[in-house]
């Protein structure tokens, strides 16, 4: 039975059973999707809701939260259904305790197919969560079963366990970038779950907090996360813990399970100044490790907290380490996994295990529509057919590329081009013409991405004010008006973007509540711009919410800039999500933001950054050439860099500057034109990291 709209199903009483609905096309208002109770005085016992579907059933606005399923009262069901990827902020599945006639609850959440959740760029991603760290000293005795889950990516936390006396069993985890994490509660039980990597990044498996679990029995393959996403984690506590931070873990054990060509075993991870309490009377024994580098774990405290003992490994150059020993292995083929089995009986046991896929979990009924793969066609446009652009755009498909003819004079639009599908604009012939606004409005942007849209556009030369018609605040922006729900990307090769006479505008903009998978930018020049060149910094509010996963920018010149060239923005210590990530390679910034307390580069809580093979030239005198604001585990480098006239490299641990910094002259051979390749005479012409010149 199909439901759209603003449908929603409660149940209320003793032993009521389901099936068979599908929710899609649609969203709730104000309630989840489907709730075991009717209201405050009549919950749930002892029903079951079965082959279910919910699919596209977001709500379209990213940070507009709610939760797709909600458990309340006792021994309740969930199975054989199928959940889909949850586009908006909120957990999708909620285990509640808030209620004492909820708790202790027995409940099954079993045999069910959560198929992917992409990135949230924020905490608030989780797909399980059972109990709420208020309640975390009670128990829920919920079991969490025979479940799969494909590209599973919301944040690092998958099933997120805030109770006690839960058992986590026989799920699978494919190439997920996040895991089983026992965050609050004590007791609980994590047996026989097969993670499965194939080494994409930041694929997690397990992370141990509180006291009393045990562990054992799980099988972990090629899962390439590390710090908070390593295969496994032991966490650090926090003295005298708040219920909502982290207990100490003690009397724990781990056994019996089998990592195979897991980049990071990790035993007091988040060890900073807060989280000082390692690790206390934790059994690590009969586990099973074959790597593919020499070490086999790392332990940030080694205060004797961890016993290790009776562990095997493969001997494959590793070097011996107290509790392990090294054991011949067979390679086996189990399930379409090649496992190292060892000859004895350590590890996990393959003949107890279960691998889950979609074809023995979800709805037996449901089989998702299979996309029919489109012919892309190319639309030829003339600068004469300036104004018809946009209703050409608008008939495209996804795939589709627009060619724009060579043209001396400049293609006129008198409103912004909207993008809300896969689509290419070109210039024939590798030429490049120019776009302005005829119109006596101002304009949001030249082109503007919506939900769904995906973005290459070469050639363009994007010109913000022409003649004495309405300014155009940004070359290329987000939605402000309508809401974003799903990533973009945006790639931006051979492009101008200048005139840009406010302090408020951009030659590329992302607003508020969007995300990019990738922008990537190439061969481009930024010039005469009062705001910023390339702005991702809508997301004020310190909440760890960022507007762009990953950003590079490469052979790209930044030049006569008053504001910041690149700022990007990721503010608060939230540890739950991977971005963002910042690549900045062979780039010149000539005369930007020379204002007191000024910043050329502004890269305020990203996470992995590298600065390489660049020129800052007469750049940030008033002030900062890059401004990073990190914590201790961000990854962040500059290096083969030249900085002359300009501001200082500022951090907060100043650890980012590599050993090849230059401070010299770099003799551009024309930079009034905007011809930055540098003169044979230059001393930076093979200082790069590949014995090439610096800069384009």
């Amino acid at each position: 039975m199909l439901f759209t709209g603003n449908s929603f199903l409660k149940l209320g009483g003793e032993y009521l059973e389901v099936s068979g609905f599908h929710f899609t096309d649609g969203y709730t208002k104000d309630a989840p999707v489907i709730e075991f109770r009717e209201n405050n005085q009549t919950l749930a016992n002892n029903c079951r809701v079965t082959n279910f579907v919910i699919d596209n059933y977001s709500k379209p606005e990213r940070f507009e939260t709610d939760s797709w399923i909600v458990f309340w009262g006792k021994n309740n069901r969930l199975d054989h259904s199928n959940i889909g990827d949850k586009l908006n902020g909120g957990t999708t599945l909620i285990v509640n305790l808030d209620d004492e006639r909820s708790r202790q609850n027995y409940h099954s959440i079993d045999s069910n197919f959560f198929a992917g959740r992409q990135r949230l760029g924020s905490n608030g991603g989780e797909t399980i969560r059972v109990g709420v760290s208020r309640y975390s000293l009670t128990p829920s005795n919920t079991k969490i079963a025979y479940n799969y889950f494909e590209h599973v990516n919301g944040e690092v936390e998958i099933i997120s366990i805030k109770s006690g006396n839960n058992h986590v069993y026989k799920n699978t985890f494919y190439e997920c970038e996040g895991g089983v994490v026992l965050r609050h509660g004590s007791k609980n039980v994590i047996e026989s779950n097969l993670f499965i990597g194939n080494n994409k990044p930041y694929t997690v498996g397990i992370r141990v907090i509180n006291p009393g679990h045990k562990v054992f029995n799980n099988l972990l393959v090629e899962c390439a996360g590390e710090r908070f996403r390593s295969a496994f984690g032991v966490l650090n506590g926090v003295p005298n813990s708040l219920i909502n931070r982290y207990y100490q873990v003690t009397d724990a054990d781990i056994y019996n399970n089998s990592f195979i060509n897991c980049n990071s075993l990790l035993f007091g991870a988040g060890k900073d100044a807060e989280r000082t309490l390692a690790p206390k009377d934790v059994t690590f024994t009969k586990n099973f490790i074959s790597t593919k580098g020499n070490k086999l774990f790392e332990d940030a405290n080694k205060d004797g907290g961890i016993t290790f003992a009776n562990n095997t490994y493969k001997a494959n150059g590793v070097t011996a380490t107290k509790g392990f020993t090294a054991t011949k292995t067979t390679e086996v083929t189990w399930n379409g996994l090649k496992v190292s089995v060892p000859a004895d009986k350590t590890g996990a046991d393959l003949s107890t295990l279960t691998r889950m896929t979609e074809n023995n979990t979800g709805a037996s009924w449901y089989k998702p529509a299979a996309r029919k793969p489109s012919t892309p066609e190319t639309f030829n446009v003339t600068a004469a057919q300036s104004k018809e652009l946009r209703s050409i755009v608008a008939k495209a498909k996804d795939g589709d590329v627009i060619v724009l003819s060579p043209s001396d004079v400049p293609y006129e639009l008198e409103k912004e081009i909207s993008i809300n599908k896969s689509l290419t604009i070109k210039v024939a012939d590798g030429k490049k013409v120019e776009f302005v606004n005829v119109s006596e409005k101002s304009l949001p942007s030249f082109i503007t991405i919506e939900n769904g849209g995906n973005l290459t556009v070469s050639g363009i030369k994007f010109n913000g004010a022409y003649k004495s018609y309405g300014d155009v605040n940004a070359g290329i922006a987000t939605s402000a008006k309508k809401p974003m729900n799903q990533h973009y990307g945006l790639v931006v090769n051979n492009c101008e973007f200048y005139n840009y006479n406010e302090g408020s505008q951009s030659g590329i903009k992302a607003t508020k509540s969007t995300l990019a998978d990738l922008v990537s930018v190439n061969n481009c020049l930024f010039r005469n711009i009062s705001g910023t060149g390339i702005d991702f910094s809508a997301e004020k509010e310190d909440k760890g919410i960022y507007n762009v996963e990953r950003i590079e920018v490469r052979n790209t010149a930044f030049s006569n800039i008053l504001g910041t060239a690149i700022v990007v923005y990721r503010g608060g210590n939230d540890e739950s999500t991977t971005g963002p990530s910042v690549l900045i390679d062979h780039c010149v910034f000539n005369e930007v933001n020379n204002m007191e307390q000024g910043s050329v580069v502004k890269l305020l809580g990203a996470q992995e950054a590298t600065v390489t093979n660049s020129i800052f030239n007469r750049s940030g005198q008033g002030g900062r050439t890059i401004w990073f604001e990190e914590n201790s585990w961000d990854k962040l480098k500059v290096d083969y860099t030249n900085f002359y006239n300009a501001g200082r490299v500022q951090s907060f641990y100043n650890k980012v500057l590599g050993k090849n910094i230059y401070k010299s002259d770099p003799g551009f051979v024309n930079p009034a034109t905007y011809n930055f390749t540098l003169k044979s005479s230059s001393v930076l012409l093979n200082k790069s990291s590949k014995g090439k010149p610096l800069g384009i």
